[in-house]
């Protein structure tokens, strides 16, 4: 066997407590990089194979700039090689 297989699906919840260290003005932005880092570091890709769905986007700005929710389930699915789409869980 050649090392572990990537998952097709995968859930996980993602602590943004650490992005409410920041300034109120770059909160949300840096909660969806903040996500997607997390994402791929889960996944063991690169950020830039991680896509983020509209739906949990829109979750993450719901609240405004200034508060993004402190925790968020997704789930992650493959859909090709090596490139990943975040959904909001549940």
């Amino acid at each position: 066997m050649s090392g572990e297989e990537a998952p097709e699906e995968k859930i996980m919840t993602i602590n943004l407590k650490r992005i409410w260290e920041y300034s109120g003005r770059v909160r949300a932005p840096k909660a969806v990089r903040f996500v997607r880092e997390q994402a791929a570091r889960h996944l063991k890709t690169k950020p830039e194979n991680v896509k983020i769905d509209e739906g949990l986007n829109r979750y993450i700005w719901s609240r405004g700039l200034k508060h993004p929710p402190r925790k968020v389930r997704v789930k992650a699915e493959r859909t090709e090689e090596d490139l990943y789409v975040l959904k909001l869980a549940g």
